[in-house]
């Protein structure tokens, strides 16, 4: 959840929202609660494999493709946009590398990393680790120093701006995409029933914590000036340290520190999911549901489906080409894909308590209604807005993905849809 969102949310949230930015992180953090709870108990019910593939498969196998494919498709976003986010920050640190037109860019380092994901390249979990202390330089520098220049004159009531709140919300949600990873820590902890969900709660409390600290404590530093940024996430930090006493010299090897903090981070994130998320294809391919079934399953002399390597890196060269490596049509779609497997979860996880237990799952329910109101604030932000290519693009994958499950399954006795329920 710690990703590149709290970095790139800083600017936009506070022009959307002003001063209300931080607790829209609160907002969705109350919204997503129930979320958790729900895919922690359809873990309980999915020992083996916990997917969102398997959650809606045990309701039918359209939920648990249509999940799958949703997740599959809007995930790439989140990799296509930390690859252009750290390039940008990488040429801004080296004034050399700007003579390199962004986009070619970040086409070059998609490619390299489909290579080496044919390769099964793993990043180990020593760089890992590094990667978590290099992203929390920046953002423990923010709320520590943040208190020395919060200012009260930052918080008025022109700098409420609900009517941002709305739109927001999506970006928020993708900042904190990634909490149904930590869930399924719960089947690996000792006495796992009691440690599971206590673990689970408070990493998602530390999490909450820190991006709220961080968002309101930025913005109380600097006020609505941050909103207005010429440079968007880029400039934040010159910005923010304009506030000290240093030397020039200073200030911009602190500037160097932050910035390379943050692109390494998001270097390694978004290598970590175009190494996992081609194996949600995988998935759907070796239970019959795509096209060139044979092709996308077939494994190189690395034991990586190379079929849907090269997919996974020719959506993700789409994406970029398409969006031009804008940030908020990306996190957009990336959150609404991942809300619409959430979403499909929470519908299991209601239909197999009724039919193992004989009752309503209150957590489904509210978990429902979380989706619910998820999904309203993307609806807002479309029709405030107007729908993007990049959101056209998604909604057309998602009918090219329902029709080839249709066009796989047609020749059954019923359409599988409704094969459960």
């Amino acid at each position: 959840m710690l990703g590149s969102g709290i970095f790139i949310n800083t600017v936009v949230l506070t022009k959307q929202a002003g001063s209300l930015g931080a607790l829209v992180y609160v907002l969705v953090a109350a919204l997503l609660l129930p979320l958790i709870i729900t895919i922690a108990k359809l873990l309980h019910y999915h020992h083996e494999s916990g997917t969102f593939y398997d959650f809606g498969r045990s309701v039918s196998p359209f939920f648990g493709f249509l999940s799958s494919w949703s997740y599959f498709t809007a995930k790439l976003c989140t990799a296509a946009l930390g690859i252009h986010v750290c390039l940008s920050f990488l040429q801004k640190i080296i004034p050399a590398l700007q003579c390199i037109p962004i986009l070619p860019f970040d086409g070059a380092v998609i490619i390299l990393f489909a290579l080496l994901n044919l390769l099964n390249l793993k990043i180990g979990q020593s760089i890992q680790y590094s990667f978590i202390g290099l992203k929390l330089i920046p953002i423990l520098f923010i709320i520590f120093t943040g208190l020395f220049f919060l200012s009260g004159q930052n918080f008025t009531g022109e700098t409420l701006r609900f009517s941002g709140i709305p739109f927001s919300i999506p970006l928020v949600l993708f900042a904190f995409s990634g909490f149904e990873a930590s869930c399924s820590l719960s089947s690996r902890i000792k006495n796992s029933q009691r440690n599971g969900p206590l673990a689970i709660f408070i990493s998602y409390g530390l999490v909450v914590t820190i991006v709220f600290l961080y968002q309101f404590l930025f913005y109380g530093s600097l006020g609505l000036p941050l909103g207005n940024l010429a440079g968007g996430y880029l400039d934040i930090f010159p910005a923010y340290l304009t506030q000290f006493s240093l030397s020039s010299a200073l200030k911009l090897k602190l500037q160097t520190i932050f910035h390379l903090a943050i692109a390494s981070s998001t270097l390694g994130a978004a290598y970590g999911i175009l190494y996992s998320n081609c194996w949600n294809l995988y998935t759907l391919a070796y239970h019959k549901h795509t096209f060139f079934r044979k092709t996308l399953i077939s494994l190189n002399a690395h034991g990586m489906p190379f079929a849907c390597v090269l997919a996974e890196g020719l959506l993700a060269l789409t994406y970029i080409v398409i969006t031009q490596g804008k940030q908020i049509p990306l996190q957009q779609v990336s959150a609404l894909g991942g809300t619409i497997a959430y979403t499909l979860s929470s519908i299991a996880l209601l239909i197999i308590t009724y039919k193992n237990e004989k009752s309503i799952s209150t957590i489904a329910v509210l978990s429902i209604l979380s989706c619910c109101a998820l999904i309203s604030s993307f609806i807002w932000s479309i029709y405030t807005n107007g729908p993007t290519l990049m959101l056209l693009l998604f909604m057309g994958l998602l009918a090219f993905g329902s029709f080839m499950f249709y066009k796989k399954h047609e020749g059954h006795s019923k359409l599988e849809v409704f094969e459960e329920l």
